[in-house]
C-alpha cells in the first residue's frame, strides 16, 4: 500500500492504548544536530595489554580507524572482496600532485602520446606514466598507490578525467582527499611547479645526447629516476627516495652507463639462432641503454632499445661498446644542430602563446639559480672506456656558460 507522504492521513485507533500515535512528516524542520560520542577508552585496555589509559589515547590519536565492524549481518559469510580497502594498502602521509603531458610525437615501443605525471608535495617523489587516452588516468592512479603507497591528498587541474566518477569510487575506497585548482589558474597544482625542473631536465639530456624524439617517455622516465635518488637540499640533501622508503638506497645503478649509450647485451628468444657457430646473426644485440628497470630482477638491470626490433629489453648483462664506435657517436653529438623541444604542458595546445620554459641545447641544468649563484662541482669521475677524449665529459666541447656534465655524476638539488 502506498503513502503519500506529504498529506496526513486520519490516525486508526492504536492497539495498544500507552502507544502514541504516529506523527505525520513535516517539512522545513531544524537539522538534526549529530554529537560526536566520546570514545571511551578503557574499554580497550585489555586489547592493549592493560596499557594506561593515557597510551592508548594517544594510539587512537596517532592512528586510524576505518573499520567499524568485522562481519556483515548475523550470518557469517565468505568474502571476496575487502570490506575496508583502505587497510590494504600502505599510506605515504603526503599530498601528491598530478599532471598531464602531451608529447609530439607516440613513444617509441609503447605507442603514448601523454605521460601522467604523479609528483609528492613534500617528500618531491615523482613518477611517470605514458598513456594514449585520458580515460587511462583512473589505471595510473591506481599503479602510482601501487607502488608508492595511497597518498593523503590527491590534488589536480580539474581535468575531466581527473574528476570522473571512477577516480572518485578509487578515492573514496581509498579515504583520499580531493583538491584541484581553479580553472584557468593551472599554477596553483604543485605539479606545474616540479614539471619545470623535470622538463629542464628532459629536454637538457635529448639534446646533449642527440636522441631521436620518440624516446622522449624513456628519458622522461630515466630522469625522474635520477631525480628521485639524488639528494635535496629541502630534504636535509637525503634522496626523496630514501626519506619515502625509510631505508637507505643504493646509487650504483645510475653509475655505469648513460643514457643512449650504444650496448650489447646477448641475444635470446630468436627462433633463427640457437647458439650454433658460423651463423651469419652475432650472438650479441646491439642497442642503447635507454633506462633503469626498477622492478625486474637485481638492482643492476638496465633497460635496452634493441636497433634489429626498436624493442625495449631488460638485462642485467650488458657491456659498452667499443671505444671506437662511441667515439663516431660522440663526434656525431658534436655536431652543431638546432634545438629542440620535445615535450609540452597539455595545455600549450590550448593556448599556442603559453609555453613553458625550454632548456637551451648543451645548457647544463644543474646549477640552480636559486642556491646562490654557485656551479656545482663534480663528486665522481665518470668511468674509464667511455669513449671521451681525455678527461673532458660529454659534451665538453660544445659551446656553454655553465658548464655541462654527466647527468647524474653532479650534485644539485633538481
Amino acid at each position: 500500500m502506498e503513502h503519500d507522504l506529504c498529506k496526513s492521513e486520519p490516525q486508526d485507533k492504536p492497539e495498544n492504548p500507552t502507544s502514541e500515535p504516529t506523527k505525520s512528516i513535516e517539512t522545513n524542520k531544524t537539522p538534526v544536530q549529530v554529537k560526536k560520542k566520546p570514545i571511551d577508552y578503557s574499554q580497550y585496555r585489555t586489547h592493549f595489554l592493560g596499557v594506561p589509559i593515557e597510551k592508548i589515547k594517544a594510539t587512537f590519536q596517532a592512528t586510524t580507524q576505518f573499520a567499524t565492524n568485522v562481519m556483515a549481518g548475523n550470518n557469517i559469510l565468505q568474502t571476496i572482496k575487502s570490506p575496508w580497502p583502505a587497510n590494504n594498502v600502505r599510506r605515504r602521509n603526503e599530498p601528491v600532485a598530478t599532471d598531464t603531458i602531451k608529447a609530439q610525437v607516440p613513444a617509441v615501443d609503447d605507442g603514448s602520446t601523454m605521460a601522467q605525471l604523479f609528483i609528492g608535495q613534500k617528500l618531491l617523489v615523482s613518477d611517470a606514466y605514458g598513456v594514449k587516452t585520458d580515460a587511462a588516468f583512473v589505471n595510473t592512479l591506481e599503479d602510482n598507490i601501487c607502488q608508492r603507497g595511497a597518498m593523503d591528498k590527491l590534488i589536480s587541474n580539474g581535468a575531466q578525467a581527473e574528476l570522473s566518477n571512477h577516480a572518485k569510487d578509487v578515492l573514496r575506497s581509498l579515504c583520499i582527499d580531493d583538491w584541484h585548482s581553479e580553472a584557468h589558474y593551472q599554477h596553483q597544482n604543485f605539479a606545474e611547479h616540479r614539471w619545470r625542473h623535470i622538463k629542464k631536465n628532459v629536454e637538457w639530456l635529448m639534446n646533449l645526447r642527440k636522441c631521436p624524439p620518440e624516446v622522449w617517455l624513456l628519458a622522461l622516465q630515466c630522469v625522474w629516476g635520477v631525480m628521485n635518488h639524488t639528494a635535496e637540499k629541502s630534504l636535509g640533501n637525503r634522496p626523496p627516495l630514501q626519506i619515502l622508503e625509510g631505508h637507505t638506497i643504493d646509487i650504483s645503478v645510475l653509475l655505469f652507463f648513460l643514457f643512449w649509450d650504444i650496448v650489447y647485451v646477448s641475444r635470446v628468444d630468436d627462433k633463427e639462432y640457437h647458439g650454433q657457430i658460423g651463423r651469419e646473426k652475432s650472438s650479441l644485440v646491439r642497442g642503447r641503454m635507454v633506462g633503469f628497470a626498477w622492478n625486474v630482477r637485481h638492482g643492476l638491470t638496465y633497460k635496452v632499445l634493441t636497433d634489429d626490433t626498436q624493442r625495449i629489453i631488460c638485462r642485467s648483462g650488458l657491456c659498452l661498446a667499443s671505444d671506437t664506435e662511441n667515439k663516431v657517436e660522440e663526434a656525431r653529438r658534436m655536431q652543431p644542430s638546432k634545438d629542440r623541444s620535445f615535450l609540452n604542458s597539455k595545455h600549450n595546445f590550448d593556448d599556442p602563446s603559453t609555453m613553458l620554459p625550454t632548456l637551451e641545447a648543451f645548457d647544463c641544468p644543474f646549477i640552480d639559480d636559486d642556491d646562490n649563484k654557485s656551479s656545482s662541482t663534480p663528486t665522481r669521475n665518470p668511468p674509464p672506456n667511455r669513449g671521451v677524449n681525455g678527461e673532458e665529459d660529454r659534451g665538453a666541447n660544445a659551446p656553454s656558460k655553465k658548464g655541462i656534465g654527466v647527468l647524474w655524476m653532479k650534485e644539485r638539488a633538481f
